[in-house]
């Protein structure tokens, strides 16, 4: 099992659905773009290699790195950055320098100059409940987030709907993968799954989003029930920077 999930994550920041449900944690990092540059150096250079202790000692599954796209959230002031932690339900997220990895002093200094970078940060929890894997050995370099609000009640209904479309979302071609996640903290920002879609490129998200076709009576039901218990939030986009296993 475990190595499904390792195998998923090394694509993406999501893995493929199984019955037994993993915690996806995002945390975002909104960092002065002039020193968006230095912040990824220190990430590559100290953070990512601290993950991956944490990975090699079973103390977590996987962690990425992702750069936001769109140009809210990516400007001349601040760029935004998402650190995604796939981990077990029964592990605990960790911080700080595992086996004194790197002189404290040094940490220190690293920690101090990120204070100077980072203009706040925030994290969401999730609850990864189905999706599936890219099946060509890939890493996906694009993941488009939307985020959901799904009317009182409808929770199940919705994840039981969304699942089974799974098999048909494989047949697109350009459609990578999938993921959905269930929001479990924080619970008031209007917004209770989030949904992402992975594509090698951009040029390819652009391609799924180009062929209009005319709707059959299945595809307007399946689209009035999708209506009937969900609402869209808001859509990030966001590009891979760094990932380890």
């Amino acid at each position: 099992m475990k190595k499904l999930f390792v195998y998923f994550f090394s694509l993406s920041f999501f893995c493929s659905f199984s019955q037994e449900e993993i915690y996806v944690g995002l945390h975002y990092f909104k960092v002065k773009t002039e020193h968006a540059a230095e912040f990824v150096e220190a990430e590559k250079n100290y953070f990512s290699k601290i993950h991956k202790a944490r990975i090699d000692a079973g103390e977590k599954i996987g962690w990425d790195m992702w750069r936001a796209v769109d140009p809210e959230m990516t400007n001349s002031e601040h760029t935004t950055f998402i650190f995604a932690h796939l981990q077990g339900l029964d592990q605990t997220l960790r911080v700080g320098n595992p086996n004194n990895m790197f002189p404290q002093s040094e940490m220190n200094l690293i920690r101090k100059d990120r204070g100077k970078m980072v203009l706040s940060t925030h994290f969401v929890q999730t609850v990864l409940k189905g999706g599936f894997a890219p099946v060509d050995g890939k890493p996906s370099q694009i993941v488009v987030l939307n985020f959901l609000d799904i009317k009182a009640g409808k929770d199940y209904d919705y994840e039981q709907f969304m699942n089974s479309r799974v098999s048909s979302m494989k047949n697109n071609k350009l459609l990578k993968g999938y993921g959905l996640h269930k929001i479990v903290s924080p619970e008031n920002d209007g917004s209770d799954y989030i949904s992402a879609r992975f594509f090698d490129s951009q040029q390819d998200l652009h391609k799924n989003n180009v062929s209009t076709t005319k709707s059959t009576k299945e595809r307007l039901s399946r689209i009035k029930k999708w209506y009937s218990m969900a609402s869209r939030v808001k859509t990030q986009m966001f590009q891979l920077v760094l990932s380890e296993r």
